[in-house]
């Protein structure tokens, strides 16, 4: 399977603006919405950034930018495993890693249609049957990355806590020459990315509080979110 997981993110907030931060996290995804827009604030600037009806994210090796969150939001978040974005679209992982960009315009026009079928459907479960076929007939017939996704899925089961060595040797293949194919298709380290493994494994053993719902939430008027 190429995609991890859908999500469905309904918000709705009154003022202030609510914060929410974006820690480092191992997966790219695609997020289409159809309500108000995000606001997008990088950390270490003050000007915010662009907000697209359909984004294309790549995965983030640190705590980069933050979304402001007010009036009614309403996103459908598609999370794809870590070479699936290479392997669907022919994009280099390098590309999109720690940035966003407009998806139709990198991708396609059938992204753009892709928001509009979503859209005519507020049902989840519509929804996961578009999307589904959607990237279903994106899928290659023939696909030689095989060894290293089943390479990425061992790192993911045992939450980073691997040695690069051994995965190299287990493709059988030297340490460098491991690193620039896993580079190259995920556009991120073998090492940076089971650091962020292990980054997230030790964010859901703590069951850190949602910044959504933490000690701000008196001000959400209402939150629902999905995901499969």
């Amino acid at each position: 399977m190429l995609v991890r997981k859908y999500c469905q993110l309904e918000v709705s907030t009154p003022n202030p603006l609510q914060l929410w931060p974006i820690p480092a996290r191992s997966i790219p995804c695609i997020e289409i919405t159809f309500g108000d827009p995000y606001l997008i604030r990088s950390v270490d600037q003050s000007r915010p950034g662009p907000h697209y009806p359909v984004a294309l994210i790549g995965a983030k090796t640190h705590h980069r930018i933050e979304l402001g969150l007010q009036g009614h939001i309403e996103s459908f978040a598609v999370l794809f495993q870590p070479t699936a974005v290479q392997r669907l679209f022919s994009l280099p992982g390098g590309l999109i890693v720690n940035e966003a960009y407009e998806a139709d315009a990198v991708l396609g026009l059938r992204l753009a249609i892709l928001r509009t079928e979503l859209g005519e459907s507020s049902s989840f479960d519509q929804r996961l049957e578009i999307a589904n076929n959607f990237f279903g007939r994106l899928i290659p017939s023939a696909d030689e990355k095989r060894g290293l996704e089943a390479v990425v899925g061992t790192m993911i089961s045992q939450r980073g806590c691997v040695q690069v060595r051994a995965l190299a040797d287990g493709m059988g293949l030297g340490s460098r020459q491991f690193e620039r194919l896993f580079t190259n298709h995920l556009g991120i380290g073998p090492k940076v990315y089971a650091r962020i493994l292990r980054f997230e494994a030790a964010i859901r053993s703590k069951s850190v509080c949602h910044p959504i719902i933490g000690r701000k939430s008196r001000m959400i008027l209402a939150i629902s979110i999905r995901c499969i």
